[in-house]
């Protein structure tokens, strides 16, 4: 399954970071998305285990997860995984100071034989990650609003507190000032 937003993505951010010289990117860390694209992945022995297939961003346009073809053979067999952020990380390397010869290398900290327990892609975990992520939005909206009435409440009420307490400390103030 393909996701036409992800490779409609891919162009406009390439040519965004055409602007940046080869030493900003090495530096910021930023990684060209058409660059990674069909990078080869490796298992956490080094034995090349596949290849990048596709991209996936969240809301916020950060990476969610790499989709990754493993057991090709000839074009043939291969199952696409999919390997969540945290799980793998992106390599580069550049034989030289131009700004288009960078390789790509994503490097898992799972074994060959671990990747086969990660979920496949397919339209299965694409509807149900897009619920569960959905669901976590709603939660977090959820809590921030409780966290401000909360605040909100606390503050109120200690605002009612001093309020009250002055009121009697100018009472007493004027009553002491009224016996002298």
């Amino acid at each position: 399954m393909k996701t036409p937003f992800i490779k409609k993505l891919g162009a406009p951010l390439l040519a965004g970071s055409l602007t940046l010289s080869f030493s900003v990117i090495a530096e910021q860390g930023l990684y060209s998305v058409d660059e990674l694209m069909d990078a080869d992945v490796y298992d956490s022995t080094g034995e090349e285990v596949g290849e990048v297939e596709d991209i996936l961003l969240g809301d916020d346009m950060s990476v969610h997860a790499l989709i990754i073809e493993t057991g090709e053979v000839l074009g043939m067999g291969g199952r696409e995984v999919v390997a969540k952020r945290g799980t793998f990380t992106v390599r580069t390397e550049s034989h030289d100071s131009e700004f288009d010869d960078i390789e790509y290398e994503v490097h898992m900290e799972a074994t060959q034989e671990a990747l086969k327990n990660f979920p496949e892609y397919d339209e299965d975990w694409w509807t149900e990650t897009r619920k569960d992520l959905k669901q976590a939005w709603a939660k977090t909206k959820r809590n921030t609003k409780s966290a401000w009435e909360s605040t909100k409440e606390a503050s109120d009420s200690a605002w009612d507190k001093t309020k009250r307490g002055a009121e009697k400390m100018g009472d007493k103030i004027e009553q002491t000032t009224d016996d002298l």
